[in-house]
């Protein structure tokens, strides 16, 4: 798990630089930038949850580091207690753990969500 760690310095530094945000993406890809790293990392920032908006439960093939920015959001993470997170609460969804997050609040709710994922994967994969 030292990896992780590297990473998220790696990305708090380089991603900031060097990429720019031309504003809020619903749903996408605000920044993306590939860690020079092996195997290959893709690191991406994204999204924008609209009130009752739900992620649906998926998995990623890499680990997920995000922020509540606004609003109200509902994590629910295979093997954890449901949580109720506001704005400046952080958490983080280890590889392959099944998840979904969904805005509770009457207002749209923004999340920092910051993935590192394998590079040729895709950037979430559903689970039925």
């Amino acid at each position: 798990m030292r990896l992780v760690p590297a990473l998220f310095l790696l990305l708090s530094s380089t991603v900031a630089v060097s990429a720019q945000v031309a504003g809020p993406a619903t749903g996408g890809a605000l920044q993306r930038y590939d860690v020079p790293a092996k195997p290959s990392y893709v690191a991406i920032i994204s999204r924008e949850f609209k009130p009752g908006e739900s992620a649906g439960l998926h998995i990623h093939k890499g680990v997920e580091m995000s922020i509540v920015v606004s609003g109200e959001m509902e994590l629910t993470v295979k093997g954890q207690p449901t949580k109720t997170l506001h704005a400046g609460d952080s958490f983080m969804v280890p590889r392959d753990t099944p998840h979904d997050a969904k805005n509770i609040g009457t207002t749209p709710a923004m999340v920092a969500v910051t993935y590192v994922i394998d590079a040729g994967e895709p950037m979430r994969s559903p689970v039925p």
